[in-house]
């Protein structure tokens, strides 16, 4: 009968361990990176209550937006072939001048070229800068800020 040395044992165990986390670490990687690549081209709605997507998916410039209405929310497009935005949509909105004076602060000017409903904003000089859209229904009263990645 042949007996195993404990160098051979603790090698098999050594191996057998790091196979097994190689693995664990290779499954948890294909998880995250389905759950990431899933939702590519969908919408996400949320509030500032689902803290999960407020935190992952909001933008700092769109976070610290002025609240120009109680009733608002927060939609995130994952771009598929076109340039991802997050947006912040107020409901019952009266007055956009907020939104347009806190774009101003950031050093973006709008976009007299563009004619239809949504206002552009550009940063001047910086071709690689985020793009900002405000839009205004009157009828609706419903305002959206968003930026483009």
């Amino acid at each position: 009968m042949r007996t195993i040395s404990k160098h051979a044992a603790l090698m098999f165990s050594v191996l057998k361990w790091g196979i097994l986390f190689v693995v664990s670490l290779g499954l948890v990687l294909f998880f995250l990176l389905w759950l990431m690549l899933s939702s590519l081209g969908e919408t996400t709605v949320y509030t500032e209550q689902n803290l999960w997507d407020y935190h992952t998916l909001t933008q700092d410039a769109i976070a610290h937006a002025p609240r120009i209405s109680a009733n608002y929310h927060f939609e995130f497009h994952n771009g598929d072939g076109y340039p991802s935005s997050n947006s912040i949509i107020f409901e019952d909105a009266r007055n956009i001048e907020a939104l347009r004076d806190y774009v101003k602060s950031m050093g973006y000017q709008r976009d007299p070229s563009l004619t239809y409903g949504a206002e552009e904003w550009r940063k001047p000089g910086v071709p690689g800068a985020n793009t900002f859209s405000i839009y205004y229904d009157p009828k609706t009263r419903q305002a959206t800020l968003s930026i483009f990645l």
